[in-house]
């Protein structure tokens, strides 16, 4: 996971006809070459970007939100931020506002501009990819007296019927991410359906005249884009130079998911900051003025809390330690909402705006100071991946039918290992032998199952030798020992001589010692081929007996160990009680093969087995153990 930090640009707006007629000056100075602005005489501020009165709308977009969308189309979470005083061009320069008509294309703001960059990358990416699908939604909150109200549903923002219907709500995942439960999101399939929602929201959205802005935004408003690309596994069907066909959606359906990515970005369109004493807001607009300043503060200071202090308890630039700081996500409703944005997973860009008149000096100085504290905040951002995804779901699967192959193997083996002669139940060792047994016969398997290729292989290089004698002796020639399939040179053999025998050699030369000479170089090639294969059949020959020889000494090594567990087992018998002794040696000596001599198909005769293999070796007798060893 990266890190990023919460980049800020600053935005002087022109001064207005009204502040020119009342003789207003400009306060704020831009120092040419550098993006650092004073304010006053000797205020000072360095940030990422700054933007005099005269840049227009374009190069604020590409300057400072157009890598920003591009980071939101890779699978990043995005937000813009535009904060300032009232009247100082928030919602002109985010372009929620309806006082910019769509034909003006120099006027629009950053929020038209970035949803045409992004359906235009989209329609890109699928007319390049057929395997590519992706899917738009689109939601527009807004924060109005600490209630939250969807502005594409009328329905939320009227209240309801008998005012019982619930609005949205905030809630936190598992993962500790902003889910908000309650809103509408509509599903876009073009661009003018984003734009006739952004039309629809800002419609709906609160506004009032105060002293200070004709049409002054009494709520804060954020609009969100989702976005969920997906990369289906064409070249599964379609593979080689040529470009993949487009597929229909038929096709689509029964191709292979690849990785979801999901994304979103959110336009924050902040309330202004006002003084009640300026804007001569009264009843209503009061209460207004009062709740955007709370939920102002209570974002000052979570920023404050994030830029001003080490969070994980680190040293600070100074060299002291501090301690991890509380976050006061919970004080307002719009910290809540931006907790993603601020110290969380998400690339986020704030647009401060202020008025460079004189009269406002302490209002822009106040937003100067809110925008540099928030160049301090770090975010950790990553690329989101669909949890829920058919790749993740098919890796699940994929694990559980493994693990259940094992489990199956498990009990295979257990229930093998329990059908065990009587004899070796007394055997501390039993289950090291049932294993070697089981090995023995899986390399049995495999040397029978290689000898079975080996056969049928000499069997068709036969046939084929077979044949190309019969086809070789028409030409007039004879090949001795022929192996090699070279039933697809015969055919054209004809053809094969007249191109390479020159025209003057038929013609000067006898055409019938050119054709010997052909079948001549024919059969040594032949011939040379039919060693090398011979010589391949003979290393599997000697690959086979050394394995069926290790698998012999093998056998043998456990006959021994079976005699001695049997020796071990007699002598225990005759210890506890001696008359029984010669029957429990005669029943050793009944009992059936060994399980390795079974497993392995080697042939055996109980019934011709010599008793001195089985018998019991007495005391008196100390050399039968070697003698039962050399007979096995």
């Amino acid at each position: 996971m990266a890190s990023s930090t919460v980049r800020v640009a600053l935005r002087i707006r022109p001064l207005s006809s009204r502040e020119h007629i009342n003789g207003e000056t400009e306060c704020v100075t831009q120092l040419p070459g550098v993006p650092q602005i004073v304010i006053g005489a000797d205020r000072a501020f360095t940030f990422d970007y700054v933007f005099s009165p005269e840049v227009s709308q374009e190069q604020v977009y590409n300057e400072t939100m157009r890598p920003l969308v591009t980071q939101f189309l890779q699978g990043y979470n995005a937000t813009v931020l535009a904060y300032g005083q009232t009247g100082s061009g928030k919602t002109f320069s985010m372009g929620t506002g309806l006082a910019v008509p769509d034909s003006d294309m120099d006027l629009q703001g950053v929020v038209p501009r970035a949803i045409r960059e992004i359906w235009q990358h989209l329609a890109k990416k699928s007319a390049k990819r057929s395997g590519f699908t992706y899917s738009v939604d689109v939601s527009f909150l807004e924060l109005y007296n600490e209630d939250l109200i969807d502005l594409l549903n009328p329905r939320m923002v009227s209240g309801g019927s008998g005012g019982n219907t619930r609005g949205p709500t905030i809630r936190e995942d598992s993962h500790g991410n902003m889910v908000l439960t309650g809103v509408e999101r509509k599903t876009v399939n073009c661009e003018d359906d984003i734009t006739g929602y952004l039309h629809q929201g800002a419609l709906s959205r609160t506004t009032a005249s105060t002293d200070m802005n004709r049409s002054s935004s009494r709520s804060h408003a954020i609009f969100t884009i989702h976005l969920r690309q997906q990369e289906r596994k064409a070249s599964a069907i379609y593979t080689g130079s040529q470009p993949s066909p487009p597929m229909s959606e038929t096709q689509m359906t029964g191709l292979d998911s690849g990785p979801s990515i999901v994304s979103k970005i959110h336009f924050v369109d902040l309330a202004g900051s006002e003084r009640i004493k300026r804007t001569g807001a009264a009843g209503d607009r009061a209460k207004e003025g009062i709740s955007i300043n709370a939920g102002l503060l209570a974002l000052g200071n979570v920023i404050s809390a994030l830029g001003g202090a080490t969070p994980n308890g680190n040293a600070s630039s100074s060299g002291t330690p501090k301690r991890p700081v509380h976050v006061p996500y919970r004080d307002s409703k719009l910290t809540r909402l931006l907790q993603d944005s601020l110290g969380g997973n998400s690339q986020t860009a704030m647009l401060a705006c202020i008025s460079p008149s004189d009269k406002n000096t302490n209002e822009s100085l106040n937003t100067i100071r809110y925008a540099n504290r928030a160049r301090n905040i770090r975010n950790k951002v990553a690329v989101n991946f669909d949890k829920n995804s058919s790749v993740e779901l098919n890796m699940l699967k994929t694990e559980v039918a493994r693990l259940r192959g094992e489990l199956s193997n498990l009990k295979l083996l257990k229930r093998q290992s329990s059908i065990a002669p009587a004899d070796q139940a007394f055997d501390p060792g039993s289950n090291r032998f049932v294993s070697e047994i089981l090995q023995l016969q899986a390399k049995n398997n495999n040397l029978v199952q290689q000898l079975d290729k080996a056969i049928r292989r000499m069997a068709v290089l036969e046939k084929d030798r077979d044949s190309l004698r019969v086809q070789v002796a028409s030409f007039g020639g004879s090949v001795q020992s022929t192996p090699q399939l070279a039933c697809s040179k015969l055919p054209d053999f004809e053809s094969l001589t007249a191109s390479t025998t020159p025209t003057s050699q038929l013609e000067d030369g006898d055409p019938m010692m050119s054709r010997s000479n052909m079948l001549e170089t024919l059969d040594r090639e032949l011939t040379e081929q039919a060693e090398r294969h011979e010589h391949q059949i003979n290393s599997v020959r000697r690959h086979y007996e050394s394995k069926l020889d290790l698998a012999q000494e093998s056998l043998s090594v456990v006959q021994k160990e079976r005699d001695v567990a049997l020796e071990y087992l007699a002598k225990s018998k005759k210890s506890t009680s001696p008359k029984m002794l010669p029957d429990s040696a005669n029943s050793f000596g009944r009992s059936s093969p060994s399980p390795g001599r079974k497993l392995l198909g080697i042939e055996s005769n109980t019934a011709n087995m010599t008793p001195t293999r089985l018998r019991v070796p007495s005391r008196a007798s100390k050399g039968a153990p070697e003698a039962s060893a050399n007979a096995s």
